[in-house]
Formats: structure tokens, sequence, C-alpha cells
């Protein structure tokens, strides 16, 4: 028999299928009748008539959004972190999402070595954890000479 340690503590597997199961089971159930009673919310009632309708696009585009949201926040967290280990910042950073991509715009002080390899490196390894899954970060460096501006279709972001 598994055993398995989680928040809870430790459960066999057994224990844990049943919990999981036992669990949807009264979310479907609780679901249903909402639907049935017209009292589930708008975006609730629309997945499940998508479902039960067999409208295979919408139901394979929720889950695209879904997974984009889901990854593209771990990126952006993550790059954010390694960042932050480096602990060298660039003077201004911006961001444009897409749905599987982050650009990054980033003004580093003139000749700034350790936050340009700060930037490069945080990119790679934010890269390296998450391109098998389709999704990438990329970043632009300027420096503080070049005179540029944060383009309009990006994001800044406050590092403080």
């Amino acid at each position: 028999m598994h055993a398995i340690a989680d928040e809870g503590g430790i459960q066999t597997y057994q224990e844990k299928i049943r919990e999981w199961f036992d669990q949807a089971i009264h979310d479907i159930n609780v679901d249903r009748m909402m639907m049935e009673t017209g009292t589930a919310p708008e975006a609730k009632r629309q997945r499940y008539e998508d479902r039960m309708f067999g409208r295979l696009e919408n139901v394979n585009l929720d889950s695209r959004k879904a997974s984009s949201i889901y990854f593209l926040e771990n990126l952006l967290r993550d790059y954010l972190i390694f960042l932050k280990e480096f602990n060298a910042f660039p003077l201004e950073l911006a961001l444009n999402l897409s749905d599987a991509k982050i650009l990054v715009w980033a003004k580093i002080n003139d000749d700034d070595d350790r936050a340009e390899d700060a930037l490069l490196l945080s990119e790679a390894k934010a890269n390296d954890k998450y391109s098998r899954q389709g999704f990438f970060i990329s970043t632009t460096i300027v420096e503080d000479s070049d005179n540029l501006q944060i383009p309009p279709h990006y994001q800044r972001i406050d590092l403080k």
C-alpha cells in the first residue's frame, strides 16, 4: 500500500483517492443544483453548456487561456525571483504579454555589466524551466544613454 505525505499529514494512497473523488463529486452535485435552479454564475453556466453541447472549440479555448495564465504567471514570478537572487536590478522594467511569451524591456545604467548579466541569466533560467511547455521570456536591454522610453505597448512594473 502506498503512503503519501501532504499538508494534512500522512495518508494512504487509497484514502487520497477516496478524498479527492468525494470532493469532486460533491462539487459537481453543487454545480448541478445551481445549474438546475438557474443560480450558477454566468462563467460556470457557460463552461458547463460548452461541454454539454459539445462546443469543443470553446472548451479548448478556455483550457488554453487557463494554461497561459498559469504558465505566464509562474514564468514571470520565477524570472523576477532569479533577478532578485542576482541582486542587480535595472533602472526601469516593463512587460508586454502574449498568449505564450513575455517580452521584457529593461533600461540599465551605462556599462552596467552586472545588471545586464543578471537580466540575461534570469531569462535563460526561466526559459530553461518553461520552454518545454511552450512559454518563453525575451529581454530587450537598453542603456540609459540610449535615451529611449518604454514602448507604449509595454506595462511598466515597479521592482521596489
